[in-house]
């Protein structure tokens, strides 16, 4: 699908995309799982990347024959607020750029994310680009997560634009599946450590450097 002519909102996925965290992310989660009495690989646990836990990681429980349960998982797995309180949190090279440029052009602009606000928007202010976006959506905003389109229309709603009028940039095909079901055009990002299935997004960029939407 071609962009949209007339683009009145990009809407960017955080982590794995403005933001390199899910490297950070994965070892959080072996700890957790080590907590809970299981070794898994790094390779193993990057089928989690932009999954939905609940669906993710039941099978490696099971594996793995972990006692406890996906609440016992969740429980701990809150931890991930680290990953947005003290790791060392930089925005992916061209990105800044990128939002400043679409806002001085009057483009709007907006974070949608799987992950909890609190995470996000401790990771954003650590930033200091909470001010670059005039929307934020994340995964505990919505009744259904990424891949459901709910997280894009609900964005597109507060920005009162048009879904088929914004761009949105992924990394995963989760967050791909759920703008391209909110009727957006997608441009996949794979500049972060952990690259996943792209393919079935519009267009697919290594970098921000440079790109003028």
């Amino acid at each position: 699908m071609a962009r949209p002519e007339r683009i009145d909102a990009v809407l960017f996925d955080f982590d794995g995309t403005l933001c390199n965290t899910e490297v950070e992310n994965i070892r959080l989660v072996q700890d957790v799982l080590r907590q809970m009495g299981a070794e898994v690989s790094f390779e193993e646990l990057e089928v989690l990347t932009g999954g939905e836990d609940r669906v993710t990681v039941p099978p490696i429980l099971e594996r793995h024959h972990v006692a406890g349960t996906i609440d016992d998982y969740e429980r701990l797995r809150d931890n991930c607020y680290r990953t947005y309180a003290e790791a060392n949190l930089v925005l992916e090279p061209g990105a800044l750029d990128l939002l400043d440029s679409l806002r001085a052009r009057g483009t709007k602009v907006g974070l949608v994310s799987m992950t909890v606000a609190r995470c996000i928007l401790t990771g954003v202010a650590r930033l200091g680009i909470l001010d670059r976006f005039d929307v934020v959506v994340c995964g505990d905003m919505v009744e259904r997560r990424k891949p459901a389109p709910d997280p894009y229309l609900r964005a597109a709603e507060f920005l009162g634009v048009d879904p088929v009028r914004c761009v949105a940039v992924e990394d995963s095909p989760t967050g791909i599946g759920s703008a391209k079901a909110a009727g957006c055009h997608v441009i996949a990002y794979t500049g972060c450590d952990i690259v996943q299935d792209v393919s079935a997004a519009d267009e697919v960029i290594d970098s921000f450097v440079g790109i003028a939407l």
